[in-house]
């Protein structure tokens, strides 16, 4: 980025590269929709190119350019009057193979297997019992896997925010829950 803010326009061409996938997976994330994300991903860099004067080199890039992405994505929700998150089913695509089946250890037997696919089916039933932005701070820091900091950063919010927030979504999921978790 630091390049690119000095004048060397090829450089957005290595951060494309870099992040590309990233961001797509980013805005799909919210979006839900291929095309739609795609723009967004698109757009991303458009807007990163326009505001690099405007980038704090002394920060991290990624949080930088995913809080643009998830900006862009919150306008088209707005835009579309729709706002809600993917399930888990739909998150975990992202982590399967081309003939569709979930990346997983090679050792895992059948009854590993169901055991697992039960857990998700469960896990993907309590987050939908959260709100939309409890929801998406849980899905950052562990899905994303994003720190507290980079999750202030995109999110707009503080670090001690973040935290405390997360750890009380956590507890709150914990109280609520405790027996689905007896039962796996």
């Amino acid at each position: 980025m630091t390049r690119l803010c000095e004048g060397q326009h090829n450089a957005l061409t290595e951060l494309v590269r870099r992040y590309q996938h990233d961001v797509f997976r980013f805005c799909l994330h919210y979006l839900k929709e291929f095309d739609t994300a795609r723009e967004m991903a698109q757009e991303t860099f458009i807007r990163v190119y326009t505001a690099r004067q405007r980038f704090d080199t002394s920060r991290q890039f990624r949080p930088w350019l995913l809080c643009i992405a998830r900006n862009l994505c919150l306008n088209e929700l707005k835009r579309k009057k729709t706002v809600s998150m993917e399930t888990l089913e739909e998150y975990a695509t992202s982590a399967r193979d081309e003939a569709g089946e979930i990346l997983r250890f090679p050792g895992d037997g059948p009854d590993e297997l169901l055991m697992a696919d039960e857990r998700r089916e469960m896990l993907g039933r309590v987050l939908e019992t959260l709100g939309v932005e409890a929801r998406e701070l849980i899905t950052l820091r562990f899905f994303q896997k994003m720190s507290a900091r980079e999750i202030a950063d995109v999110t707009g919010s503080t670090e001690g925010a973040v935290r405390t927030r997360i750890c009380r979504i956590l507890a709150a999921l914990r109280d609520k829950h405790s027996a689905c978790r007896d039962e796996l």
